[in-house]
């Protein structure tokens, strides 16, 4: 399956980031979308929705000429929303299955448990009940 540009993006900036040693990185956007062949806003797009403190990371950015980009990996996730999306745990998952901190059998058992809970809630309960997984999910790594 053939890779979008995002995730190439992703992809290369987690290699940076591990290749590090000090699990973070500073680049200028512009290089970057010059290394990919795009514009600085794709660039953006990968750091705001691939790159959040949800996911683990901790960017900051200051724009102009001698602007940059401070990308950091986050030591430890704090106990998670109260109330989030199926979409935002089902990333945080991803996150840890992607870094090794849960194996192939819990992260689908949580996918699992995840989809069958959200078919039988009502949507008002829905949100309370995903940053609850969340903040299991993330005791469940800490032990």
């Amino acid at each position: 399956m053939k890779k979008s540009l995002a995730d190439k993006i992703e992809e290369y900036i987690k290699v940076l980031i591990n290749n590090s040693g000090e699990e973070q990185i500073i680049i200028q956007r512009i290089e970057l979308a010059e290394t990919f062949g795009c514009v600085p806003s794709q660039v953006s797009y990968v750091l705001s929705t691939r790159f959040t403190n949800k996911s683990g990371y901790e960017t900051e950015s200051r724009r102009g000429g001698k602007g940059f980009v401070r990308i950091s990996k986050q030591e430890d996730l704090d106990a998670g929303p109260a109330r989030c999306s199926q979409k935002d745990v089902e990333q945080y998952l991803q996150v840890l299955k992607d870094e090794d901190l849960i194996d192939d059998i819990s992260f689908s058992s949580f996918m699992l448990l995840i989809k069958n809970s959200v078919s039988k809630t009502s949507e008002d309960e829905l949100q309370e009940l995903l940053g609850a997984f969340y903040k299991t999910i993330n005791l469940f790594v800490k032990y």
